[in-house]
Formats: structure tokens, sequence, C-alpha cells
């Protein structure tokens, strides 16, 4: 099952990479290396299948101007090498303390690496959010989540985003709705390419700054329970 979950994202991932490298050279070196997922071997028998969908990295690798030999292979390998942060120096981060207690919460402490890490923007741009001109310019690396969706077949998806991106939300989601579970804080979204857990909350480091941290995460929790 892992093997041929990575061999389907591989073939989504490999044309993507190549249109990326077509970037003029004013154009790439305004994009990280894009993120691109690996599945773990603990994905195929964890109890309940999470993706989880940030905004974009912080710095990922390099920048597209030095992707003469760049692969799929060395931008997967390299995730799993990064392990969802394990011995990175932000691994106690809101946004990695928020993905690890909601995973440890929900199926214990016996499958850690049977989660699944994307980013809505493949690439960042200088560590930060690409402007609207350079969302344009990569509006496939938005497209791919949809096959990523398809391929992974994840029970839950967690945006951890907050609205910066709704425009690409709701053209990648053409009528997507959000029911609100709390204001301003978490909302169920309903689409037919998302799973019925599909949830959406600011970044978790705004989260910790409103004391809405764990509130937000036992909602998520409390609603899968019990719907």
């Amino acid at each position: 099952m892992i093997t041929e979950i990575n061999n389907q994202l591989k073939s989504i991932y490999e044309p993507y990479l190549n249109e990326l490298k077509t970037l003029s050279t004013g154009q790439a070196d305004k994009f990280s290396f894009p993120l691109l997922m690996s599945a773990f071997k603990d994905y195929e028998t964890v109890k309940h299948k999470v993706l989880y969908v940030g905004k974009e990295t912080y710095g990922w690798l390099d920048t597209m101007n030095n992707s003469e030999k760049l692969s799929v292979d060395l931008l997967t390998n390299s995730y799993i090498d990064f392990e969802f942060a394990k011995d990175n120096h932000g691994r106690n981060s809101p946004f990695w303390r928020f993905i690890k207690t909601f995973h440890s919460k929900l199926n214990g402490d016996g499958s850690t690496n049977g989660l699944l890490w994307t980013n809505f923007s493949k690439c960042d741009s200088n560590g930060t959010t690409p402007d609207y001109d350079l969302q344009k310019l990569n509006d496939k690396g938005f497209d791919l989540l949809l096959n990523e969706i398809k391929i992974t077949k994840p029970d839950i998806v967690i945006f951890i985003t907050g609205w910066d991106y709704e425009h690409q939300f709701q053209r990648v989601f053409s009528g997507l709705e959000y029911k609100t579970i709390e204001e301003n804080y978490l909302y169920q979204c309903i689409h037919s390419a998302l799973p019925t857990h599909t949830y959406m909350t600011m970044h978790p480091k705004g989260l910790q700054l409103r004391k809405k941290f764990n509130s937000t995460l036992d909602k998520i929790l409390e609603n899968v329970a019990t719907t």
C-alpha cells in the first residue's frame, strides 16, 4: 500500500517539478524548492489517517534558481529525512505541537509517523507567503492537493492555514462551504473532494496567542468522535 501511494504521488509530482524548472531566472529565485510528500510505513496501519495542510514552508532546502539537478526523489527523501521536524530546531513550535498532540490524542503513541503533512502552497517565497502574482505562477502547485487527497485517502484533513489563501481555496475547491463550529477559530469544510471530517483553523501560533490552542484541538477531536 505505501509503495503504491508513494509511486502515485511521484507520478503527479514529476510533471509539476518539470514545470517549475521552466521558471525564468528572475522568477526562480523567488520560489523555494517544493515540499513533496512521501508516506511512512506507519500510515498503512494507523487507525485514523490524517492529512495536515499548512500554509507554506519557512524556506525549504534551496531556491528554484539552483534546480538543475533537482529531482522528485531528492525532494521526497528530504521529506522523509525531516521526519516531521523530529530533530529540527522548530520541533517544539506551536505548529508541530498542534499536529503531534492531535495525532497522539487521536491515535495513541504507537504510530508516530502515521500522519501526513503538506502545505497548500508547495513553495514559499523568501520564507513566507508568495504574493498574488507568484501564486498565480504556481497555480498547479495548489492544484496538487486534489490528487494528493485522492491518492492518500485520509479520513481527516485539517487545514492549519487561516485564510491567507482563500482565493486559492475557492478556485481549487470550487463551491467550498464552511460550517461554523466556533466563529473566527474553527470551521468544518464541506466539499465533494474532501472527507466529511475536514476542518479549517488558523495557524497554531495564532491560536496560542489567543489562548485557543487546546480548546480548538479538543473541539476537532470531539467533533470527530461524535459525528
